[in-house]
């Protein structure tokens, strides 16, 4: 089998595995609350959290960069957790097979993305979204997020202060200024500037992350010796948790939080952080270690 042929048919496997895992939710119609935007008032919240399951392309109007998520929480029984660990696993396979292409023809992986795109029509259809029509990445590639075990509660919160650093020397910087043109002149001034430093001196370019959903995960359970203990876990919920029903038949006690993030940080900057307050090389968004 060739690659691209397996890479449809990693395809097919994930769309009909999440098509089986969402009609099974529909048949069985559990326990299901999810945090409802202006104007979906008379949506029923199942058959919001199913769409989010489902949704695994971009709609017409979507910006390039965004990813659509939404946060709530689905009683599900062992079927139901099985078929959502089946999808978990094909999104990997999938991932992979992407990935590995991706890597090795940039060109062939677009010529082959066109070629998904057009499948799958009736699942796209049987989403309330209009206009869906080509694959997103990102929202075909996360997890349905299944805690190991019922939570005695959930805590949700936004997470607004992510941020990713990745460590650069000199010379990786100089290549990346570089290949912004050479000729310009604000890149001309970041040059001098970077030419100022020791050759082996590790700059930091800092990525902030966009704004995410945090579930806190309280445990409650008995030890070896009878007496409750409480354990916490925290997890990042793109889409609505899939809540085992082993402990009890019925949804944990939840919090609800605003629709949109906080403007302003909600923790205090670290005393110990070791990157310096100004941006160094703007372009590269890379600051200099203090």
């Amino acid at each position: 089998m060739t690659e691209s042929h397996e890479l449809v048919s990693a395809y097919d496997a994930l769309a009909k595995s999440l098509d089986s895992f969402c009609s099974e939710l529909q048949t069985q119609n559990p326990a299901c609350w999810v945090a409802m935007d202006e104007g979906e008032d008379g949506i029923p919240h199942l058959t919001k959290a199913i769409s989010y399951y489902r949704d695994i392309w971009y709609k017409g109007d979507q910006d390039g960069r965004e990813t659509r998520s939404c946060y709530g929480l689905v009683l599900a029984n062992q079927k139901l957790i099985e078929l959502a660990q089946q999808t978990n696993q094909l999104k990997d396979e999938f991932k992979t097979h992407v990935q590995s292409i991706q890597k090795r023809d940039k060109d062939y992986w677009l010529a082959l993305k066109a070629q998904l795109n057009k499948r799958h029509q009736n699942l796209r259809e049987k989403l309330y979204f209009n206009g869906l029509a080509r694959l997103h990445l990102k929202q075909a590639y996360r997890h349905i997020p299944i805690p190991e075990q019922w939570p005695d509660k959930i805590g949700f919160t936004w997470y607004s202060n992510g941020r990713s650093i990745k460590k650069l020397s000199v010379e990786q910087a100089e290549k990346k200024l570089l290949a912004m043109g050479e000729d310009k002149a604000h890149i001309q001034a970041q040059l001098q500037k970077l030419y100022t430093l020791p050759e082996h001196e590790v700059l930091a370019q800092i990525q902030t992350q966009v704004p995410l959903v945090r579930a806190n995960l309280v445990y409650k359970n008995l030890n070896d010796k009878g007496v409750s203990e409480t354990t916490r876990k925290a997890m990042n919920v793109a889409l609505p948790l899939l809540i085992p029903a082993d402990k009890f038949p019925f949804l944990p006690e939840f919090n609800q939080i605003s629709s949109t993030p906080p403007e302003e940080r909600t923790r205090l900057p670290r005393n110990d952080f070791k990157i310096e307050n100004d941006v160094f090389l703007p372009s590269l968004r890379t600051y200099r270690y203090k």
